[in-house]
């Protein structure tokens, strides 16, 4: 009885991950308000019955937890990245490249992206932009460069954080107009020269992970 439990639950959360990936799929290509949940049971391949046993609350629910997932996915590059050996401001700049690749490849991000952008006011609770957690990452490494003397003394650091991160926003949403993040690498790499003019001592020249 307890191993058919187990099976059970074990399918359970199968078809649950399955329907995420799903709608990850889905709303990274189709507006919030286009998308319908056929679409995600279609790419699913599951019940209706199915869906709305996980989500009752239907396709804003699965949307909203798409968003929390996608910054999930943030806070643990976040912290995979703050354990390396990197300087303050080459772990700014790997931050801001780390986070492009995720997004040129991985739908759940793609989605967690648009529908914070497109659709923010139905999810109040969890759609910020710019992300709270991603300020706080980039203005730790910001001090962090500023304690290595890697910093120029007249650096504003609060609003060179907001800069850095309206800079990157400005980059994704243009690369996601023109060819679907396809070339967010490139797009952010052009930025790079220019944040270290403004921001870096003379001579300071960037480092990477180690691997």
């Amino acid at each position: 009885m307890k191993g058919a439990w187990v099976a059970k639950q074990e399918r359970a959360i199968a078809t649950r991950e399955a329907l995420m990936v799903a709608a990850g799929k889905v709303f990274s290509r189709l507006h919030f308000e286009t998308a319908r949940v056929a679409d995600i049971l279609e790419e699913a391949a599951v019940t209706q019955g199915a869906f709305y046993f996980h989500f009752p609350k239907g396709k804003k629910q699965i949307a909203e937890e798409l968003i929390e997932l996608q910054n999930e996915q943030f806070i643990e590059l976040r912290d995979k990245l703050a354990r390396s050996d990197l300087d303050g401001l080459s772990g700014a700049l790997e931050l801001s490249d780390v986070l492009g690749h995720l997004l040129q490849s991985e739908p759940i991000a793609q989605a967690g992206i648009r529908l914070v952008t497109q659709a923010s006011t139905l999810f109040p609770g969890v759609a910020h932009l710019p992300d709270p957690a991603w300020l706080e990452a980039i203005s730790a490494y910001l001090y962090r460069a500023d304690g290595e003397g890697n910093l120029r003394k007249d650096v504003d650091i609060p609003m060179a954080t907001r800069t850095i991160v309206y800079l990157f926003t400005g980059a994704q949403v243009s690369s996601f107009v023109n060819d679907a993040w396809e070339n967010l690498p490139y797009a952010l790499a052009t930025i790079e020269p220019y944040v270290l003019g403004a921001l870096a001592v003379e001579g300071f020249t960037r480092t990477y992970p180690s691997t």
